[in-house]
C-alpha cells in the first residue's frame, strides 16, 4: 500500500472547487467511473437505470443542497465527463441497492466517548472492492466561513467518512434493509454519501448531526456515527437510516458505541437485509464487544488492534481479497480511517489494521 492522495480545496465557489478536483484528477475519477459502470452492470443495473437514477438524485440535490449540485457539476466538467457519470458515483449506493442484492457487509467502527472529559477516540476500516485500491483519497475542503472539512472519500464522491474543525466527526456503515428495493420515495431524497458531506459542512454537533440525518429521506440504508467533544464532554450517537425510517443509537454505559452492518434497533431490524445474506457482521459485532469489554481509557492505538482480527481468528474485521474471486466479491480493507474530534483532523492509513504500523498513512489537521 502506498500513502493515501491527499487533495486541499482552498476557498472557491462550490463548482470552481469542484471544477479544480476534476481537473486536478480526471483519470483517476473517469477510473472509478468506469469500475462502477462494471459494478452497476454485474448488479443487473441496465444503463438506462444508471442514468434515470443519478439524474433524479442530482435533481433532489440541487434542490436540497445546491453548493453539493454546483460541486458535482463542477467535477464532471473538470474531469471532462457527462454529469450523469459524477451523479452516478454520489448515488452509487443507491442505484446498487436498488438494483444488486445486498452488499456484503463492509466497515466496522469504533467510538468512545469518555464520561471524564477526554475527547473521544475513534477508529474504523472501510472495507470495499479491492478493485477501488486507488479509486478513494484524503480531501480537504476550505469554506469561505474559515470551516475546514476533511473527509476521505472516493474521486468523485463529495463525502465519506470525515471531520469538521467545528468538531464533529462522522464515521459511515453502509446498512441494507428491505425498503431499499421498495418503490422510490413519492418525494425528494438524499444521497446517503451526500448527507454525509453535508453534514460535515453545516452541523457543529452531535445533537445538530442528529436531528439534520433524521429529518432528510434517503433511498438507501446507512449508519452514520457522530462524536463531539465541546464544553469538557465527550458525546456520540448513531443513526440508523432507512426508507423505512430512522433510528437513534447511544453508547453503551462505558462509553463505547460500535457499529457495524446490521440493523441493531428492533423497529428496523425486521427488515434486515445485509445480515440475511451473510451474517458476518453479527459475528464482526460480537467480537467488538468482546475486545472493548476490557478496554479501559483506551486510545487510538487501542482501537486500530481491536480492529486487528481476521475470519480464522473468529470473525473479518480485517479482511483481504481473494484474487480468483468474481467481481463484486473481492472484499479488502481498504482504509484503516481514525479521527482527531478535538483537534478537527485525520488519520487515514491505506490499507487494513493489521498492516497499520508497517505502511504510511496520510494526517490532515
Amino acid at each position: 500500500m502506498t500513502t493515501p492522495t491527499v487533495f486541499r480545496s482552498a476557498k472557491a465557489a462550490p463548482g470552481d472547487r469542484g471544477q479544480r478536483l476534476g481537473k486536478a484528477f480526471p483519470e483517476r475519477i473517469g477510473q472509478v467511473s468506469a469500475f462502477y459502470d462494471r459494478l452497476f452492470a454485474a448488479s443487473g443495473a441496465a444503463p438506462e437505470d444508471v442514468t434515470d437514477w443519478s439524474m433524479r438524485a442530482f435533481e433532489h440535490i440541487s434542490a436540497w443542497a445546491p453548493d453539493l449540485a454546483e460541486e458535482i457539476d463542477g467535477m464532471a466538467s473538470g474531469a471532462g465527463l457527462p454529469l450523469w457519470r459524477i451523479a452516478a458515483l454520489n448515488a452509487r449506493t443507491e442505484i446498487l441497492g436498488r438494483f444488486g442484492r445486498a452488499q456484503h457487509p463492509e466497515c466496522s467502527t469504533l467510538v468512545y466517548a469518555p464520561h471524564d472529559g477526554r475527547p473521544p477516540v475513534t477508529a474504523q476500516t472501510w472495507d470495499w472492492h479491492d478493485g477501488m485500491r486507488d479509486g478513494w483519497f484524503v480531501w480537504t475542503i476550505e469554506h469561505p466561513d474559515g470551516r475546514v472539512v476533511h473527509t476521505v472519500t472516493e474521486f468523485g464522491i463529495v463525502g465519506k467518512i470525515g471531520v469538521n474543525t467545528a468538531g464533529l466527526g462522522l464515521h459511515f456503515n453502509i446498512l441494507g434493509h428491505t425498503s431499499d428495493k421498495s418503490p422510490a420515495p413519492a418525494g425528494p431524497w438524499i444521497p446517503v454519501h451526500v448527507l454525509a458531506r453535508h453534514v460535515l459542512d453545516t452541523c457543529t454537533s452531535t445533537s445538530e448531526a442528529v436531528e439534520l440525518a433524521t429529518a432528510t429521506p434517503v433511498a438507501a440504508s446507512s449508519s452514520l456515527t457522530f462524536a463531539d467533544h465541546a464544553h469538557g464532554r465527550s458525546t456520540a450517537a448513531a443513526i440508523e437510516l432507512s426508507p423505512a425510517g430512522s433510528a437513534l443509537l447511544r453508547p453503551r454505559e462505558d462509553g463505547f458505541l460500535l457499529r457495524t452492518n446490521h440493523f441493531v434497533e428492533r423497529a428496523l431490524a425486521g427488515g434486515e437485509a445485509m445480515g440475511v445474506e451473510d451474517p458476518g457482521t453479527y459475528r464482526r459485532m460480537e467480537v467488538l464487544r468482546q475486545r472493548t469489554a476490557t478496554l479501559t481509557r483506551p486510545n487510538g492505538e487501542d482501537l486500530v488492534e481491536a480492529l486487528t482480527c481476521h475470519a480464522d481468528e473468529g470473525a473479518e474485521l480485517c479482511c483481504h481479497a481473494q484474487p480468483d474471486a468474481a467481481l463484486g466479491k473481492r472484499w479488502e480493507t481498504l482504509a484503516t480511517v481514525s479521527l482527531d474530534i478535538a483537534g478537527g483532523g485525520l488519520a487515514a492509513h491505506a490499507g487494513g489494521p493489521c498492516t497499520f504500523h508497517l505502511a504510511s498513512r496520510a494526517e490532515v489537521a
